[in-house]
């Protein structure tokens, strides 16, 4: 499904912006279809399934606001994203019409083409994720249907074997000739018997989903196909059924699955947990339980499926949207400010040349507005990547750095920071810059030591991958609940009695744009990791 094609619709009444829209995304394998009304767009939508419309605001006719509610209005178009792109409509009344007609973007022309194409792939990414789960449930639906009739199939069968049973022990006085009869009845509603149960078997091991069974009063699986050997990352179906099922599902999801066993009539429910693979490694999975009877007992039939990166590229996406929103507002923010300031600097200089005054006062307030100024530069980091300057950073000196400026307040709280690594980090560099990473690795320490007031250890590991650094920062503090896990980096939410919820922000906005990840990984008395990626140092490597 990587290759399909997918349908653009580009929305515009001048030719030449259609055009350029047509250069910027044409090396994609996507179907570009212009539209140069309001009305023509909404008959391409009517007649066609598209992944993303771009359109114009300001064209004769029907505006690109009024077609964006008519697209919204109609059931099959609801959801499909709309980018807003306009040189005219920039007000923030505009923007904010723009979203709430139901646009997912709106960018300001002229704009970056790279940062264009990334948004159109990351939403035609979704779109075709979407169109492969759909694929995947009239799949798991098809299969579902066939393992239920030979289930039934196979109950029918037993019954007939059973009363088959029963009605020849009762005649046993019968001739030689009747018994011989009955044997031969009875040979082939055993050779149907086991038709039904081979057919259940090929059913079940070629299922695209990880099927298990787990008998009642049974402490681990019963049974499990080569999906379900290939989702655990284990070498063999033995390396599964020999481990405890409370091994193999997380510690904070055990407890929660089983009362909802308890709660739920005859075993049947649908629930997402996180499940611990053979190497240790979490992911993120959807059970679905169907009770049945499994070789004359009780039992449940599970099958399990891995939504580890549906999820991440959902949170992903609702990341991205709340930089944008927030980024937009500071860079507005930062901009009023800016102008009165300037002119408060040059009053302020020139009243120090031109005054018989105290030079120290007039210097101190300079400096203070010089700092003012920084303050708002750093607001505007969240608007949008600036042009800085990349180059080539030793990792072995940042983090020795690091760990001797915070070694006096982790003193404080009776932490000790110890480094760990498989190897010298003296000759290993990364691409980026060497403030930024500071600023995001500092912050991350000092959450750390911030967050063991009894003392303890902060331990710092790196691995070194094919292409990418791994830097895990991890403490033994009373950890997060799993609750909130998922609102850190959000704008203005914090978990401290002071703090503003912008710094773990600013930290995902930095290691995004070295083009690195930022995941956190918590429990309540478990402390807290956090794994930050950053590409290897080459002399191939740019980053925009």
């Amino acid at each position: 499904m990587k290759n399909q094609t997918v349908n653009i619709l580009l929305v515009d009444d001048r030719e030449e912006n259609l055009i350029a829209l047509e250069a910027v995304l044409s090396a994609k394998n996507y179907n570009l279809i212009k539209a140069y009304s309001g009305e023509e767009a909404l008959k391409y939508v009517l007649k066609e399934e598209f992944a993303v419309i771009i359109m114009d605001v300001q064209m004769p006719g029907i505006n690109g606001f009024e077609t964006a509610k008519m697209i919204r209005k109609r059931k099959k178009t609801q959801n499909v994203p709309i980018i807003f792109i306009t040189a005219l409509s920039q007000t923030v009344e505009n923007i904010l019409h723009g979203y709430s007609v139901g646009a997912i973007d709106y960018i300001i022309k002229p704009f970056d083409a790279l940062i264009l194409t990334y948004k159109v792939d990351g939403l035609v990414a979704m779109y075709l994720n979407k169109k492969k789960v759909e694929e995947q449930a009239k799949t798991i639906a098809k299969y579902t249907n066939e393992l239920a009739e030979a289930y039934r199939a196979l109950q029918i069968n037993e019954e007939k074997l059973e009363a088959l049973v029963k009605e020849r022990t009762n005649e046993l006085s019968l001739t030689n000739e009747k018994l011989l009869r009955e044997i031969n009845e009875k040979e082939a509603a055993m050779l149907k018997l086991e038709e039904s149960e081979e057919k259940y078997r090929q059913l079940t091991e070629e299922s695209p989903m990880a099927i298990l069974v787990k008998k009642d009063h049974c402490d681990t699986y019963s049974f499990i196909n080569q999906t379900g050997v290939q989702l655990f990352k284990a070498n063999s179906k033995e390396d599964v059924l020999k481990q405890p099922i409370k091994k193999l599902i997380h510690p904070g999801d055990y407890e929660r699955i089983e009362k909802l066993k308890e709660e739920r009539e005859k075993g049947q429910f649908t629930l997402e947990a996180r499940l611990v693979c053979m190497n240790g490694e979490v992911i993120d999975a959807e059970v679905k339980s169907i009770p049945l009877i499994y070789k004359g007992e009780q039992a449940l039939h599970l099958m399990i499926r891995d939504i580890t990166e549906l999820k991440r590229s959902r949170e992903f996406m609702q990341q991205s949207e709340k930089l944008t929103v927030v980024g937009e507002l500071a860079a507005g923010i930062a901009h009023e400010i800016r102008n009165p300031l300037t002119s408060l600097k040059g009053f302020t200089q020139l009243l120090g040349d031109q005054m018989d005054c105290n030079h120290e006062y007039m210097d101190i307030m300079i400096t203070e507005i010089e700092r003012i100024n920084t303050i708002v530069g750093e607001l505007l980091l969240l608007a949008k990547p600036s042009k800085l300057e990349f180059k080539q950073i030793n990792l072995g000196d940042i983090l020795e750095n690091i760990i001797t400026l915070m070694n006096a307040q982790a003193n404080l709280y009776g932490v000790k920071i110890k480094l760990e690594s498989s190897q010298s980090l003296s000759d290993r560099y990364i691409f980026g810059i060497e403030d930024k990473i500071k600023q995001v690795f500092i912050n991350l320490v000092k959450n750390a030591i911030e967050s063991m007031e009894d003392g303890g250890e902060v331990i710092i590991q790196v691995m070194e991958g094919e292409k990418y650094f791994e830097i895990k920062f991890i403490d033994g503090g009373c950890g997060i609940p799993r609750e909130i896990l998922s609102k850190l980096g959000q704008p203005f939410f914090t978990t401290k009695d002071r703090g503003t919820g912008l710094g773990l922000m600013v930290c995902y906005s930095i290691i995004e744009s070295h083009h690195g990840t930022m995941l956190i990984d918590s429990a309540c008395g478990q402390g807290t990791t956090v794994s930050v990626s950053l590409p290897l140092f080459c002399t191939e490597t740019v980053i925009y």
